[in-house]
C-alpha cells in the first residue's frame, strides 16, 4: 500500500517522516521513514526533535495496534481476541486525541477524526432515511412487500443506492445504522400496531354497517314496519339454497358473532354508533326496535345489556332524533330561502338574456313557465318538506313568475279598465250594491253584517271570472278589449242576479225567524203559559182540526217532549187523513167515516195533506202528465201540476228532496231543480225557487205512507171518467188555487 510521507519543516533529514493511512474496516496504519543518523552539534532544534520523537512513538504504537486489528482478519484471528485488539485501539485513540489537543497534529490529520467525520455524515443522512421509511410504511408503493420489516429494509437499501456519500465508506453506513436502527424498529412496531388497530376498527365498522344496511333495506316494506318498531325480528329476510330461512334476528346474531374477540366496551361502543346513526337518518323508530331486540338477544362480553346501558342508548337515540329533526327543519328553511331566491335569480337572467334562453342545472330554458314548473317540481319532490312548506314555496314561485309578466301587462290592463269601469273591483261592488238596494227587503235590514257579507262574498266570487276574461282579451286593441269585458261583466251580473237575490231573501227570512223567536219571550215577572197538548181523537173531523193545532207545538228543541209528541201525532195521522180523503174523493159510495165531506172538499184536503209529505210531488210525478197536462198522486188522485202549484204555492208544496237541494250547487243538481220548477208551473228564477224550497223544508215534513193493501186497488181511468161525468156543477177536480191553512 502506498504511504504518504509527512515532512516536518525546518528539520531537514533529522526528523523522521510520519505517514497516517486509513485502511479497510476502520483499520489504521502509521508508517515511519527513519532518517540516517547525522552527527550534529546539540541545539534547540535537536531538543525540538526529541520532543517530536515522543509523539512519533505514540503514532507508532497506534499504528502497531491498527496493524494488529488488520491481522485479526487475516493471520492472527486465533491468537488475539477482539476485546484485546479494541482495548489497544481505545488506548491509541486516546493518545491521538491528546496529540490533537496539544496541537502536535492537525484535526483532520488524525485518522480517528476522519472516521468520526464520515460517521457524522451517515448520522445526518439518517434523518431523511427515517422520514422515507415512515412515509412508505404508511403509504406503500406498488410492489412493496407486505411485511413491514422487509419494506423498511427495501427503503433503506434504495436510499443508500441513491445517496453516493453513503456508498464510498463503511464509516458513513456505520453512522447511519447507529442513529436509525432503533428508530426503524420503533417505526415498524408502531406501524404494525396501527395496522392492527385499523383492521380491528374496520371489522367492527363492517359489523355495524351490515346491521344498519340490512334494516335500511326493510324500511320500504310496510307490512313489517310494526314488527321493526316493536323489536320483533322473527320475520324472514333471506332464504337459503336448502330452503331454510334466515330471520332478521338470525342475521344480526351472525354479524354480532364477528365481534367475539372484542371487549365489552368495544361492543357497547358499536351500538352507540349504529343506533344514533339510524336515528340521524330518519330511522328513529327502527332504532328503538333494534334496541329493544338487542336488550334481550345481544351480550356485551358475557353479560346481557343492563337497564343502565339500555337507558343510555335510548337517550342517545332520542338526542340524535331530536338533532336530526332540528337539522332537517334548518335545512328546510334554507331550502325555502335558497329555492325562492334561486328562482328569482334565474328568472332575472332569462329576462335579461339577449337570446331569451338560459342554462340551469344542465337544462336549457327559453320559457318562464317552464322555469316556473321546474322549480315547483323540485319543491314537490323534496321528501323533507311538509305540505304547508311546499305550498308556501310554490305560492312564492307563482307570485314571482306572475310578477315578471305583470309589468308589461299592467299598463295594458289599466288602459282597458279605464274604458270598462264595471270590470274593476269598485265598479263590480257598485253593481252588487244596486242589486241589494233594489230588492224588496226593508232598508233597515240591508246594512246588517249578514247582508253585507253576501255582497262581499259574491264580489270575491265574480271578480276572478271577470279578471280571467280580461286576460283573454288583452291581445285586442284597448277599445275592443274594453267593450268585450264590459259586455261579459253585464251578462255575468244578469245571470247571477237571481242567485244573489235568493241569498239575500234567505238572509231576510232568517232575520225574521230570529226576531219572531225573540218576540215570543216572556215579559219580566210573568210565567210562560204551558198549554196542554191535545190528544188525538178517532173522529176524522176532529183529527182534521187537530193537525194545525199540533203544528203550533213544534219547536227546534230536540228535548222538547211536547214538540216531539206533536211530531209523532202529525207523522201518524197526516198520511192516514191523506189516504182517506183520497178514497173519498175517488169513490163517494165508500163509507170512510167522513161522510159529510163532498168529493171536492175531500180532494182539496188530500192535496193539502199530500203537499206537506216528502216524496209525493216529486220531479217524476210532476213531469209524468198526459196530453191534457194531468198528473196523478201516489193515491191515484188526478191534478194539473201547473194549475195546482204555480208561483203562489212554490213555498207550500214539498217538491225537492233534501238531497236534491244539497246538489243544487252542481250543474246536474241545478238542472233537476229547473225541471221541477218548470213542471210545477213556477215561473220564478230557479234560485228563488230553490230558496223557497229550502224555506219549506225548515218546517216539519212527513214521509208519505202508501195506500194500505186491504182496500181494493183503484182503477184510475175508471174513477177519473166517473168524476168527469159527475153532473154536480160546483165540482171542480182541478182547483186553480189550493189554500193551505198551516
Amino acid at each position: 500500500m502506498a504511504k504518504e510521507r509527512v515532512q516536518v519543516q525546518g528539520l531537514g533529514d533529522v526528523a523522521p517522516g510520519i505517514t497516517p493511512t486509513i485502511q479497510r474496516a476502520g483499520q489504521y496504519s502509521v508508517a515511519q521513514v527513519r532518517a540516517a543518523p547525522v552527527q550534529a552539534p546539540r541545539s534547540k532544534l535537536l531538543d525540538l526533535a526529541e520532543a517530536l520523537g515522543t509523539g512519533q512513538q505514540l503514532l507508532q504504537q497506534y499504528g502497531q495496534a491498527a496493524e494488529q486489528e488488520a491481522q485479526l482478519f487475516e493471520e492472527e484471528l486465533a491468537r488475539k481476541s477482539p476485546e484485546e485488539v479494541q482495548a489497544m485501539l481505545k488506548q491509541t485513540e486516546g493518545e491521538l486525541d491528546k496529540q490533537v489537543r496539544r496541537g502536535a497534529m492537525g484535526w483532520l490529520t488524525s485518522p480517528l477524526n476522519q472516521k468520526r467525520k464520515l460517521r457524522a455524515v451517515g448520522k445526518l443522512a439518517g434523518r431523511d432515511l427515517i422520514s422515507e421509511i415512515q412515509q412508505r410504511l404508511i403509504n406503500p408503493k406498488a410492489g412493496d412487500p407486505q411485511d413491514l420489516t422487509e419494506r423498511a429494509n427495501l427503503v433503506r437499501q434504495e436510499y443508500i443506492d441513491n445517496t453516493p456519500a453513503l456508498q464510498s465508506s463503511m464509516f458513513t453506513q456505520e453512522g447511519l445504522n447507529e442513529v436509525t436502527t432503533a428508530q426503524i424498529e420503533g417505526l415498524i412496531s408502531g406501524a404494525e400496531a396501527r395496522e392492527a388497530a385499523i383492521a380491528k376498527s374496520e371489522t367492527l365498522f363492517a359489523t355495524g354497517a351490515s346491521i344498519y344496511d340490512k334494516i335500511e333495506t326493510l324500511i320500504e316494506k310496510p307490512e313489517i314496519q310494526t314488527q321493526l318498531r316493536a323489536g320483533d325480528f322473527s320475520f324472514a329476510v333471506e332464504t337459503l339454497p336448502d330452503g331454510s330461512v334466515v330471520t332478521l334476528g338470525d342475521f344480526i346474531q351472525q354479524q354480532w358473532a364477528e365481534t367475539g374477540a372484542y371487549t365489552a366496551k368495544e361492543q357497547r361502543e358499536l351500538l352507540k354508533k349504529v343506533l344514533p346513526n339510524m336515528a340521524t337518518n330518519g330511522m328513529g323508530d327502527q332504532a328503538d326496535g333494534l334496541l329493544l331486540w338487542a336488550k334481550s338477544n345481544l351480550k356485551f362480553g358475557n353479560a346481557k345489556m343492563t337497564s343502565m346501558e339500555f337507558d343510555e342508548l335510548e337517550f342517545l337515540i332520542d338526542n340524535a332524533a331530536e338533532a336530526e329533526e332540528e337539522r332537517r327543519d334548518k335545512d328546510n328553511i334554507e331550502f325555502v330561502k335558497n329555492t325562492t331566491g334561486e328562482h328569482k335569480v334565474q328568472l332575472a337572467k332569462l329576462n335579461m338574456s339577449e337570446d331569451n334562453q338560459i342554462t340551469y342545472d344542465g337544462q336549457q330554458f327559453t320559457d318562464k313557465l317552464a322555469l316556473d314548473e321546474y322549480f315547483k317540481r323540485k319543491v314537490i319532490d323534496n321528501p323533507d318538506l311538509s305540505p304547508n312548506q311546499k305550498g308556501q314555496i310554490i305560492d312564492n314561485i307563482t307570485a314571482t313568475t306572475q310578477g315578471s309578466f305583470r309589468d308589461a301587462e299592467t299598463h295594458t290592463k289599466n288602459l282597458v279598465l279605464r274604458e270598462a269601469p264595471i270590470a274593476t273591483a269598485q265598479g263590480l261592488e257598485r253593481e252588487l250594491n244596486t242589486i241589494l238596494a233594489n230588492i224588496d227587503i226593508p232598508d233597515v235590514y240591508k246594512q246588517r253584517p249578514e247582508f253585507r257579507e253576501i255582497i262581499y262574498n259574491n264580489l270575491d266570487r265574480l271578480k276572478p271570472l271577470i279578471d280571467k276574461k280580461l286576460d283573454e282579451v288583452l291581445s285586442l286593441p284597448a277599445d275592443k278589449a274594453a267593450a268585450e269585458v264590459t259586455n261579459y261583466a253585464r251578462d255575468l251580473l244578469q245571470d247571477e242576479m237571481p242567485k244573489i237575490q235568493a241569498a239575500l231573501r234567505t238572509a231576510y227570512d232568517s232575520a225574521l225567524d230570529t226576531e219572531k223567536e225573540q218576540r215570543q219571550g216572556v215579559p219580566l215577572g210573568e210565567k210562560r203559559p204551558d198549554p196542554k197538548l191535545p190528544e188525538p181523537d178517532e173522529d176524522p173531523d176532529d183529527l182534521i182540526k187537530l193537525l194545525p193545532e199540533w203544528q203550533t207545538f213544534i219547536t227546534d228543541d230536540p228535548q222538547d217532549e211536547k214538540s216531539n209528541k206533536a211530531k209523532g201525532y202529525i207523522e201518524q195521522y197526516t198520511p192516514q187523513l191523506a189516504n182517506e180523503t183520497a178514497r173519498l174523493a175517488l169513490d163517494t159510495s165508500r163509507y170512510l167515516g167522513i161522510g159529510s165531506f163532498s168529493p171536492e172538499k175531500a180532494l182539496n184536503l188530500h192535496l193539502q195533506y199530500a203537499s206537506s209529505m216528502d216524496g209525493v210531488f216529486t220531479v217524476d210525478v210532476l213531469e209524468n202528465v198526459d196530453d191534457k197536462g194531468v198528473a196523478y198522486t201516489y193515491a191515484g188522485v188526478a191534478f194539473k201540476p201547473k194549475e195546482l202549484i204555480g208561483n203562489v204555492n212554490a213555498d207550500k208544496f214539498v217538491i225537492l228532496s233534501q238531497e236534491q237541494l244539497d246538489n243544487t250547487d252542481t250543474p246536474e243538481g241545478l238542472e233537476v231543480a229547473r225541471r221541477a220548477k218548470e213542471a210545477a208551473g213556477i215561473t220564478l228564477d230557479v234560485y228563488e225557487f230553490i230558496r223557497l224550497q229550502k224555506k219549506r223544508r225548515k218546517q216539519f215534513i212527513v214521509d208519505y205512507v202508501p195506500m194500505p193493501d186491504m182496500y181494493r186497488p183503484l182503477d184510475v181511468n175508471e174513477e177519473l171518467k166517473k168524476f168527469i161525468e159527475t153532473p154536480t156543477p160546483a165540482f171542480d177536480p182541478f182547483p186553480d188555487i189550493l189554500l193551505i191553512d198551516y
